[in-house]
């Protein structure tokens, strides 16, 4: 799908396209969601420079991802996506500048943090009304996106975090701990996703202050990307912590499962001590041999019961008394 746009001062306004027919002139930003080679076509001759295919856009390495070809200078970022529907998980945004009135960008995965810029962008006062600026505003909108998961995550772990140390006061079960190890692993991959989404944008705005020259690199637009920076360096901070506190979630939830299977071990152990000397008692006098003196006792059968129970209530006493019990 490919979607064209002319920017005023009222913002961006989509313009009618033809299939098979060109961009118009007065467009100045083309949004390509999961081209056909007949898009792709349309795409590069607005550009002048050829698309970057979904494998290229995916490769991890730098040279991959940030290069001047063409006269346009191509920047890809790692984004964020599906964390609403449960399904995080890492998609490629590309970004093409060419020149100082042409800007392309290309994704193969519905964006939510696009779909935002472009309601944000059509309101009064957006000023979003050139290249630099949607270069600016994409940016933007994503890092917000990206705020606005760890912030989730942030709530998620306190309540984790809750839920912890609430089954050791309360004595809830160990199933319960063990559905929380679960939590703590989502909220975790989630975590290192929202780290690798914020380390290719900073990479992303380095390169762009370094690369793009024109009304990208100067007056408002410099001082918009300074800023986008230092946020996007005080996220990654904040995931760091967020990781932090999720591994040490995770040691004190492993811990708690330890101490609860020991105390069961335990409470056994105790148990058969208390009960090893009545059966011990018990199984000696149920031997059938003939020369058992006991056996023609007439005291000897509750001589034998009171030695078993004071066998067990013995060392029960003394358990409780160490406080084992």
């Amino acid at each position: 799908m490919l979607d064209a746009y002319s920017l005023t001062d009222a913002g961006p306004r989509r313009l009618d396209l033809e299939a098979g027919a060109p961009v118009p002139p007065e467009a100045s930003w083309v949004d390509v969601l999961k081209p056909t080679p007949e898009e792709d076509r349309t795409t590069e001759a607005f550009l002048g420079a050829s698309l970057p295919t979904r494998e290229e856009a995916a490769e991890i390495e730098f040279s991959s991802r940030f290069y001047y070809e063409d006269g346009a200078v191509f920047m890809t970022a790692t984004v964020l996506i599906g964390v609403d529907r449960g399904e995080a998980a890492l998609v490629p945004l590309t970004i093409v500048v060419a020149g100082d009135q042409r800007i392309a960008t290309l994704r193969y995965d519905d964006i939510r943090a696009l779909r935002q810029f472009l309601a944000r962008a059509g309101k009064p006062g957006s000023t979003c009304s050139s290249p630099p600026s949607v270069l600016l505003g994409l940016i933007e909108a994503v890092v917000d996106r990206t705020a606005d998961v760890l912030e989730r995550i942030s709530a998620d772990v306190d309540r984790i975090n809750s839920g912890i140390f609430a089954a050791r006061t309360e004595r809830r079960g160990g199933r319960h701990l063990e559905q929380l190890i679960g939590d703590i692993g989502t909220q975790g991959d989630l975590a290192a996703k929202a780290r690798e989404s914020l380390a290719s944008l900073e990479r992303l705005v380095q390169y762009a202050s370094l690369t793009l020259r024109g009304a990208f690199a100067k007056g408002a637009s410099k001082n918009r990307l300074k800023l986008i920076a230092r946020d996007v360096r005080s996220l990654e901070d904040h995931v760091g912590f967020l990781s932090n506190k999720i591994t040490f979630l995770l040691d004190a939830t492993l811990g708690l499962i330890s101490v609860q299977q020991n105390e069961v071990i335990r409470v056994l152990t105790v148990a058969a001590t208390i009960f090893f000397p009545p059966t011990l008692i018990g199984t000696v006098y149920g031997m059938n041999f003939v020369d058992m003196p006991e056996l023609t006792w007439q005291l000897g059968y509750p001589l034998a019961i009171g030695l078993m129970v004071a066998s067990a209530v013995l060392p029960y006493l003394y358990f409780k008394r160490r406080g084992w019990l």
